[in-house]
């Protein structure tokens, strides 16, 4: 019923891997480093936040890495051990496509809906209509701001339904925003390729060889997979909901023509 909104599937532009035999380095102070690149080089709306990858199952040990993110483009980066004598550096780069979904196309309006019948039972039909205007007009008006406002913006994308509302119709891809997009990709991969040069030469190692991986994949987080869970439970219940009224509407038209006999 709802396959058009399905949720779509991350889409990832690079990844490199760097493994370097007898070396060791301190994984916070390279993150920090990062971070403080970022801050000498005043790149604007990114945000940087350390995230737990499991190594397998829920239960099982995870693995830390720094996220760097700018609305749906997000770099995750990190610097590990391997074994007993390798050290690994590694940055991904991807988008985490967003699609507005069925279910919440129906929140909006079950929500829209509810607000109407308490501002016309609050306040009558005239001034609850007035009222319910006014207020979507405000929500309308801050969608619009937001787009030349860095905070608002974030902060709208990352709501579960006025977020997909919002990045669906007022923000439409353009080729600015996808140059803006490979510009980040392009700098944010240059300064960690720097800092790995950086923290390899302070121990010596000055021929660092950075390996592309040609089969990348974008690993959901716990959290994520979660939400996709609850996604899927959701769409599968407002699917059964909408065939369940089809169903009653139906049997009323039934009803009716039979008391019309």
């Amino acid at each position: 019923m709802f396959g058009f909104f399905k949720r779509k599937r991350p889409h990832v532009y690079s990844q490199w891997i760097t493994p370097l035999l007898e070396f060791s380095s301190d994984t916070a102070k390279f993150y920090e480093a990062i971070e403080e690149g970022f801050k000498a080089w005043q790149l604007p709306e990114l945000v940087t936040e350390r995230i737990i990858y499991k190594d397998g199952s829920f239960l099982s040990p995870g693995r830390e890495y720094l996220r760097v993110r700018r609305e749906s483009l997000i770099f995750d980066i990190v610097s590990a051990k391997f074994g007993a004598s390798w050290w690994w550096f590694s940055c991904r780069s991807s988008v985490l496509q967003r699609s507005l979904r069925g279910w919440e196309i129906i929140v909006f309006l079950a929500a829209v809906g509810a607000f109407a019948a308490s501002y016309i039972y609050t306040f009558g039909p005239v001034i609850g209509g007035v009222a319910l205007a006014s207020t979507l007009l405000m929500l309308l008006t801050v969608m619009v701001a937001a787009r030349s406002w860095n905070g608002l913006d974030d902060l709208l994308l990352r709501l579960p339904v006025i977020g997909a509302l919002y990045e669906a119709v007022f923000r439409a891809e353009s080729y600015y925003r996808d140059d803006t997009r490979r510009m980040y990709v392009s700098v944010v991969d240059f300064l960690v390729r720097e800092k790995v040069r950086e923290f390899a030469a302070a121990a010596g190692f000055n021929d660092v060889q950075f390996h592309q991986v040609s089969d990348i994949q974008q690993i959901t987080t716990f959290t994520d997979r979660m939400t996709s869970f609850a996604d899927m439970v959701a769409e599968k219940a407002a699917e059964k909901a909408g065939q369940a009224v089809e169903h009653l509407a139906k049997a009323g038209q039934e009803g009716i023509k039979n008391l019309l006999r």
